[in-house]
């Protein structure tokens, strides 16, 4: 209490002042038809203001959750656009095949782009289902890697760009297959090795993924045909691909979970032994 009138005695005159103001602009406002006009339009344009900020700084604390609600529907797209690749194909028994693959959304926090063996990390991992061995792709048109191990919450993927990488691709509307490997500095160009010589194809053509793997199914758009040649005493081309995909420039990325993977690479362990 003594506290309080040491306060009052103090600043006393101070806090009169302010509650005279408050009671006469209280007067002004509530006695006059145009001042009072005046501090409702005031009132409402900074209550409008105040509102906006605060819808813009909840937009921002929640850009997160939308860009995950963004992935999980892109993840979404992907895989319908999966499914119209193998109708397209008219591969029997296409219910459990359409079935087989689904995608996890995950997002690149590290990443090397100007070396021989590139290579990335994902933010997600085997608490996430993933696991070594599974194709990692930036959209329906864009392969970027393969899973090479995981942890609890992140997977270290080896990039496209990697003397290592061998994926088997094809060339659409045509049956034969090759491989497609990385063979210089070009992050937009690779080479697709082993496709017979007999095949025709020309500049132009489309390459994709041709499903002989438990890494990716059939038809991922890989990239187009930029030339083509036979080497000395080869039966086989040597085909320069320009990717569709820019992966110095990736930022998310979908990894593919196929169901049936463990079941097939058992059965074909098995088989290899005999």
């Amino acid at each position: 209490m003594y506290n309080v009138i040491q306060l009052l005695i103090k600043y006393g005159a101070h806090i009169l002042f302010v509650v005279l103001e408050i009671i006469c602009f209280t007067l002004i406002v509530n006695k006059n038809d145009t001042q009072q006009a005046i501090f409702l339009n005031s009132s409402n344009v900074l209550a409008g203001k105040l509102e906006a900020q605060r819808s813009t700084l909840l937009e921002y604390s929640n850009l997160k959750n939308l860009n995950d609600s963004l992935l999980r529907e892109n993840a979404t797209l992907i895989e319908n656009l999966i499914s119209i690749e193998y109708s397209n194909e008219l591969i029997p028994g296409s219910d459990t095949v359409l079935a087989q693959y689904s995608l996890i959304p995950t997002k690149i926090i590290n990443s090397t782009i100007n070396q021989r063996n590139n290579h990335f990390t994902l933010n997600k991992g085997s608490r996430e289902g993933l696991y070594p061995g599974m194709g990692v792709i930036a959209s329906h048109i864009g392969l970027i890697g393969i899973i090479r191990n995981t942890s609890d919450n992140f997977a270290h993927v080896i990039s496209l760009l990697n003397s290592q990488t061998r994926i088997s691709c094809t060339v659409k509307n045509r049956t034969g297959h090759g491989t497609l490997v990385w063979e210089n500095a070009d992050p937009l160009r690779m080479t697709l090795i082993s496709i017979p010589k007999h095949e025709q194809i020309e500049v132009g053509d489309t390459v994709i993924t041709s499903g002989y793997s438990t890494m990716f199914p059939r038809g991922i758009l890989v990239g187009k045909i930029e030339s083509i040649k036979v080497p000395p005493g080869s039966n086989s081309y040597a085909i320069t691909v320009k990717l569709f995909n820019d992966l110095t420039s990736v930022k998310y990325a979908y990894v593919i979970q196929n169901r049936f993977a463990a079941e097939q690479i058992k059965l074909e362990n098995e088989v290899g032994h005999e």
